[in-house]
């Protein structure tokens, strides 16, 4: 007997679920429990898939596109580095102010000021350093030394005396950490390469002696105006602002 391709199979549940091209389901009414498609089906869209409106969404291979197309993202400018000046507070600049006192105690120097030729002190009776590893010296103007030098890579002092006024090396200004200029009775004068100069009396309104004191900032050197006790030996200015002398190696091992 011929098999009818086009009756449904009752006898096997899971075949009646298969549609063949060009069949339709069978209707049943609703609540009966019979196999095939609802009564009501739901309506495109309510459930599974969802389609969108407008403008479609493009698939990985146009994104991949796309993105070949446009370039490598360039990484946002970083904000330019902040120097030195601008992490200080405002101070008059080294030139601009001629005479140092109790009114204008502080100058700035620039960077081109700070690391071109020599800084002179003249005026002075007695010089000292402290280097960023503390190694602390003092050069006196008659020849009198404490302390341990301090010598630049050329076998030069980083600061000391020459020609009766306190010397500092700005081109190895870095291994500077500050320097101590004491007046004696005259007037001290500053000055560097560019012609910059500043003086200053060796004594304010009240007969305090002036000191000088040099510190650096990153690369920018600042001079600052202070007063101490006329009668103050060198001993005592020196403790007055925190130094203390290094010894030197060979003098500890004598001091043994």
């Amino acid at each position: 007997m011929p098999l009818d391709r086009r009756a449904i199979r009752t006898d096997l549940g899971y075949l009646s679920r298969r549609r063949k091209p060009g069949q339709h389901p069978p209707v049943t009414q609703a609540g009966t429990g019979g196999l095939g498609a609802p009564s009501n089906p739901a309506p495109s869209g309510s459930a599974g898939l969802t389609l969108e409106t407008g403008r479609s969404r493009p698939g990985p291979a146009a994104q991949a596109s796309a993105g070949l197309a446009s370039g490598p993202r360039r990484a946002p400018a970083s904000s330019p580095k902040a120097t030195v000046q601008d992490r200080v507070f405002p101070a008059p600049a080294f030139g601009d102010v001629r005479q140092l006192g109790e009114a204008n105690p502080l100058v700035r120097l620039n960077a081109r000021q700070s690391a071109i030729g020599s800084l002179l002190v003249a005026g002075v009776r007695s010089v000292a350093w402290e280097d960023t590893h503390f190694t602390t010296g003092a050069h006196h103007a008659d020849g009198h030394k404490a302390g341990t030098p301090v010598m630049t890579p050329g076998n030069r002092p980083l600061v000391g005396f020459e020609d009766s006024s306190g010397v500092v090396s700005l081109r190895h200004v870095r291994l500077l950490r500050r320097a101590l200029f004491i007046a004696a009775e005259k007037p001290l004068t500053i000055g560097v390469f560019d012609g910059g100069a500043a003086a200053v009396a060796p004594r304010n309104d009240d007969g305090f002696r002036t000191v000088l004191h040099l510190s650096r900032i990153g690369a920018i050197l600042e001079v600052r105006t202070e007063f101490v006790p006329a009668d103050a030996s060198d001993a005592a200015v020196w403790a007055l602002f925190g130094f203390t002398m290094t010894i030197p190696l060979d003098q500890r091992v004598l001091l043994r």
